[in-house]
């Protein structure tokens, strides 16, 4: 098991805290990396293993490259749809109306699928969760309903989960956790900085 950084050793992590006891400047900067481990600090170790998205579900960097908001009809092309992992987890949202997609609850479809190995199969999957959950028994059941290969209609796909597993689990959260935890463990590590910032979620001289 991994005991010590592997690139920066203990004199060059008691520098950094003794900087951050001295300088202004290095206060904020560690103020900010509590900030961004804050909400990884929170999850359990299944939780942080969970992030890594299983392969069988297809990548798009885009929802869809010339495509618009289903719902307010204006452009949303490229790269603009909107990402909140934390706020709003399985969703991308219209840059625009704010409407978010997929309207399925695909949390739980995706761990309907998993199987024995944590891989989502979507065969396996339960179906009776592709509904559109404002309006489940309305004329818009299947509205923005995305099974992990994207929402279409009249022969157009929105790929709102996929786009989603790349610019939410993977750049903010698989990512960006391991940034945000490797940061805050060597501006903490040294003492019990470490592990009192995952319990409390603070240290006194540093957060």
């Amino acid at each position: 098991m991994k005991r010590e950084s592997t690139f920066f050793g203990a004199a060059a992590a008691r520098t950094v805290r003794e900087n951050i006891r001295r300088y202004e400047s290095a206060a904020r900067q560690a103020e900010e990396i509590c900030k961004e481990a804050a909400p990884f600090l929170d999850m359990t170790d299944d939780e942080i293993w969970s992030l890594m998205p299983s392969h069988t579900i297809t990548r798009s960097w885009m929802v869809w490259s010339e495509g618009y908001c289903p719902k307010c009809g204006r452009d949303v092309r490229m790269y603009f749809w909107r990402h909140d992992p934390f706020l709003h987890p399985w969703k991308v949202a219209c840059p625009h109306c704010g409407e978010l997609f997929p309207k399925n609850d695909f949390g739980r479809f995706y761990e309907s699928g998993l199987d024995d190995n944590g891989i989502f199969r979507k065969d396996r999957a339960d179906r009776t969760l592709l509904f559109n959950e404002d309006d489940p028994d309305g004329e818009e059941r299947d509205f923005g309903v995305d099974d992990g290969e994207g929402y279409t209609k009249d022969g157009k796909r929105w790929r709102f989960i996929g786009n989603y597993l790349i610019y939410s689990r993977w750049k903010q959260q698989v990512v960006g956790g391991l940034k945000a935890l490797s940061g805050a463990y060597f501006y903490f590590i040294g003492n019990s900085d470490f592990k009192e910032l995952k319990e409390n979620k603070s240290s006194p001289n540093m957060c």
